[in-house]
């Protein structure tokens, strides 16, 4: 049957475009329509030399466009099928939170984070980087599993057991296995009994976090903050240092969004 709605026609390539832009979106096409892509395959689509395509590749890898497999092949990562989360707050929450978040930081001598959690994964909404060589990358805007991140472990800890099990067991791509599950819930009950979560190499090798829950005034759930750095120094900083100025940092958030109302 005939489509009778009027769309406007496709637009031309702009003259001005941003060639390297332009090659990473294709290259995301490419993940999107494929399912997989190697360097070589980069590599002949764009007629670019194998090094440029591995730059784009990892570029995309770095921001959770794509993930790689045991054999190195690039795959279709989280931030490719996720959606807007269309949370109104999530720019107030943002602005409110940034001030705590650098400095904590600052006090830390560690990169700190914000997050929220949509479905099965968490949106990383600011990451205020340490000033040190050895700091825990930029996520900003990245998406993650969420029960792989410590924040999004915390989150999932304000659940209940039969909700987490729901929210991995709902026919998507992000489902859990039965023993994956069993894992996921022995960590839950570890963050409600500690009021905080852990993330040890699960998201990144060599990373490991912790993450604390922000609530509102009525004690909802609004989001995470966390605290990533080295896996070989994590053990020995937790207690005495991360621990207590993250609760602190989370503490001073959430009444800042209890006196702006938002929360």
């Amino acid at each position: 049957m005939r489509n009778t709605r009027r769309h406007p026609p496709l637009p031309d390539r702009p003259p001005a475009a941003v060639e390297s832009l332009d090659r990473g979106l294709r290259l995301v096409q490419m993940l999107r329509d494929y399912g997989s892509v190697r360097v070589a395959d980069a590599s002949a689509h764009l007629d670019i030399s194998r090094s440029s395509a591995h730059r784009l590749l990892q570029t995309l890898l770095y921001r959770g466009f794509a993930v790689q497999d045991e054999s190195h092949v690039y795959l279709p990562g989280p931030s490719m099928d996720a959606g807007p989360a269309r949370l109104e707050r999530s720019r107030d929450f943002r602005r409110l939170s940034l001030p705590h978040l650098e400095v904590l930081s600052r006090r830390s001598k560690e990169s700190a984070n914000l997050m929220i959690r949509v479905g099965q994964n968490v949106r990383f909404l600011v990451t205020v980087r340490a000033r040190t060589v050895d700091a825990t990358h930029d996520r900003d805007g990245v998406v993650m599993a969420a029960h792989e991140a410590s924040g999004g472990k915390a989150l999932l800890a304000e659940l209940t057991d039969d909700e987490v099990r729901a929210v991995f067991s709902a026919g998507a791509p992000g489902d859990l296995t039965a023993d994956e599950l069993h894992r996921l819930l022995t960590d839950v009950h570890g963050a409600r009994a500690h009021g905080y979560a852990v993330n040890i190499e699960e998201t990144e090798r060599g990373v490991a976090a912790v993450g604390a829950v922000v609530h509102d005034r009525w004690g909802t759930a609004v989001g995470a903050v966390t605290l990533s750095t080295r896996s070989d120094r994590f053990a020995d900083r937790l207690p005495g240092t991360l621990l207590p100025l993250l609760l602190d940092a989370r503490l001073q958030i959430e009444r800042d969004l209890a006196e702006a109302d938002l929360g």
